[in-house]
């Protein structure tokens, strides 16, 4: 069951900014400007071309896959709609291929982001294309054969799209939307005002400018918002909304005292928890275990190295001092009962070793190696321990 938190419901956070950015100053655009020429008309087609090429491109190359589908949807309706008025001149609208497409691109462009959020194998790239090109050679094969103009939901039309299309959209629309306001992720964001533009490019459609516009504005919030996520991810765990390895060391190097130490947390028996609960479970408790070690030391900085662990560093601190704070965590969780519901509450240990910056070490990488080597050699023999390095 979704749970909502009012802040995520009246505040979008971080994924949200850039899309809403890019598709205000559309719509601006597009309510501002009286007419459009047949120049501006060239400029916002090649502009689309080129934008939704270079997301498909620049996207496979870093693995988005999402955003690789997504942008293979919108180009595939912007080559599907434009054929078919083509075909049909103004009565495209009344045609099978329109009626049976516009209920089902925003369909695909949610399938395309829940199916790929996550990395899938080469081989689901296949079957989704497959999937794609069965449905335009549906519409290929039904393009003789009207939707029955009798039909009072299909031949009624609010804007661009008839009833059913209308209602299937406008559900997509909705689902990406909580889902958003549940999850808060990037990419979330991004399907869900890509979606929006693309609604708005087939709700006009009629004007082939304004069509080409929002499609464009939907290319554009793609890729540019799926660049913003790829530099995100760097640097920034986006589950646990927290800092990571890349983070630390960059931290380490720019921000850091020349004093500091750090302690690597690793969570005991994380396999033997994971295979119980799952990742959506235990991604709730590595939350539960941040909340628990700020509430015990909120000095502390903490960065996300592993799924199964924590960097903690502690600026301004020799190893002693460094040590005795990263006992008191250690004992503190272990004193700790986590509440995953009525019928499962934990107690669990975590396992430790604290690292001193050394004037020997080159960099941060090699205070964080060093608290790596130690601990595995300690954990051969015990767990819930803290050591130094």
């Amino acid at each position: 069951m979704l749970e909502f938190e009012l802040e995520k419901i009246f505040k979008f956070n971080k994924g949200a900014w850039l899309p809403i950015t890019i598709m205000g100053a559309f719509l601006i655009y597009f309510f501002s400007v009286s007419e459009f020429s047949e120049e501006n008309y060239q400029t916002i087609h090649a502009s689309f071309i080129g934008c939704i090429f270079l997301t498909m491109i620049v996207m496979g190359g870093l693995k988005i896959l999402s955003s690789v589908m997504l942008a293979s949807v919108i180009y595939i309706s912007y080559l599907m709609i434009n054929s078919l008025r083509y075909t049909y001149g103004e009565d495209y609208i009344f045609s099978s291929g329109y009626n049976i497409w516009s209920a089902l691109i925003l369909p695909n462009l949610s399938l395309a982001y829940f199916i790929f959020r996550k990395q899938k194998n080469y081989k689901y790239w296949s079957f989704f294309y497959v999937f794609l090109f069965l449905q335009t050679a549906l519409i290929e094969k039904l393009q003789n054969h009207s939707i029955d103009a009798d039909s009072y939901y299909f031949y009624k039309h609010i804007g661009m799209f008839n009833y059913p299309a209308l209602s299937i959209s406008l559900l997509c629309i909705a689902i990406l939307l909580i889902y958003y306001i549940a999850k808060g992720k990037i990419l979330g964001a991004t399907t869900l005002f890509t979606s929006i533009a693309v609604f708005m490019g087939i709700y006009y459609s009629d004007d082939i400018l304004a069509f080409s516009l929002f499609f464009l504005a939907a290319s554009l919030i793609l890729l540019v918002s799926s660049v913003y996520y790829t530099f995100y991810i760097r640097s920034r765990d986006e589950e646990l909304d927290i800092e990571n390895s890349h983070g630390y060391y960059r931290d380490a190097e720019n921000k850091y005292p020349l004093k500091y130490s750090i302690s690597l947390m690793y969570i005991d028996e994380y396999e033997r928890l994971m295979k119980r609960f799952g990742q959506r479970k235990m991604l709730q408790l590595k939350k539960m275990f941040l909340e628990r070690i700020k509430g015990v030391n909120t000095d502390v900085l903490i960065y996300n190295y592993k799924s199964d662990a924590l960097i903690l560093a502690f600026t301004n601190m020799n190893a002693s001092e460094s040590f005795e704070k990263a006992e008191n965590l250690r004992r503190s969780i272990a004193k700790s009962i986590f509440v995953f519901n009525e019928n499962n509450n934990l107690q669990l240990t975590v396992s430790q070793c604290v690292s001193e910056k050394k004037r020997s070490d080159a960099n941060a990488y090699a205070v964080l190696t060093r608290a790596e080597e130690n601990l595995q050699k300690a954990c051969k023999f015990t767990r819930n321990i803290t050591i130094k390095a």
